[in-house]
């Protein structure tokens, strides 16, 4: 079994890790076709579009071992959902925080969020700022009808690198994959070749036109007989909006 790893980045203390199921075979629904003569990729219009919408998160972290509680902190992404500051991402990336700081894409400070809320099960979680407005909400895809070999974009606070954050690309590579965490099982999986690094966690896989079809959430890594070369995965974003709506959150 090939191990991924949880891509919330670890500033300092630990992060738990993803383990690929063995049910990661694709749909009958899944195709290899690719429309030819389609126009070449234009990820800078790509960036533009979407990159006002991508956000970093930092969180600080208690853990209690034994009688000593330590502190350490964690950066991931998210997806800005409403104009007030309503933002999206995983679960895990807000995962025993006890203080969430989002920073806004071109600027340096962050601003205080509260989480509103927490699915650990679908790794899905809704953080809002506060004294935030006019923000630029993301563009979300309202159709599941993606094909193995479409272009895709990631955006994301990939090692928590200063200077903004990291654009990489790929196609879809797989649909309907599975992974099993250390709590839960995320299955019905977008799988990617776009470069997924740790603190990637929560932001958009984005489509051609700048469009988000899944949050990011997990990266495979290799291990002592298994080796993984750009296998990512994204939660497929009509199954998040589900989530969504089942605990009573309105975007839009």
């Amino acid at each position: 079994m090939a191990a991924a790893a949880a891509i919330c980045g670890a500033l300092a203390g630990a992060i738990s890790g993803y383990v690929v199921a063995d049910n990661t075979s694709s749909t009958g629904q899944a195709t290899t076709t690719i429309v030819a003569g389609a126009a070449a990729l234009d990820v800078p219009a790509i960036v533009a579009k979407a990159g006002p919408s991508v956000v970093t998160i930092e969180t600080t972290i208690s853990t209690r071992v034994g009688p000593r509680t330590t502190t350490g902190s964690a950066a991931g992404t998210g997806i800005i959902l409403t104009g007030a500051g309503m933002v999206l991402t995983n679960a895990h990336v807000i995962a025993g925080a006890t203080s969430i700081s989002v920073t806004l894409a071109g600027e340096t400070s962050g601003h205080d969020a509260t989480v509103l809320m927490t699915d650990t099960s679908h790794d899905v979680a809704v953080v809002q700022m506060s004294g935030t407005s006019g923000l630029t909400p993301a563009s979300l895809a309202t159709s599941g009808d993606i094909r193995v070999g479409e272009d895709v974009v990631a955006i994301g606070n990939a090692l928590a690198l200063e200077g903004g954050p990291t654009v990489t690309k790929g196609i879809v590579s797989g649909l309907e994959r599975s992974i099993t965490t250390d709590t839960t099982t995320l299955s019905g999986l977008l799988q990617t070749d776009a470069a997924i690094s740790s603190g990637d966690s929560g932001g958009p896989l984005l489509d051609r036109t700048g469009t988000v079809i899944g949050l990011t959430c997990a990266g495979a890594s290799s291990g002592q007989s298994v080796i993984a070369e750009n296998v990512g995965f994204a939660i497929p974003i009509g199954r998040v909006m589900a989530v969504l709506q089942q605990a009573g959150i309105v975007v839009g």
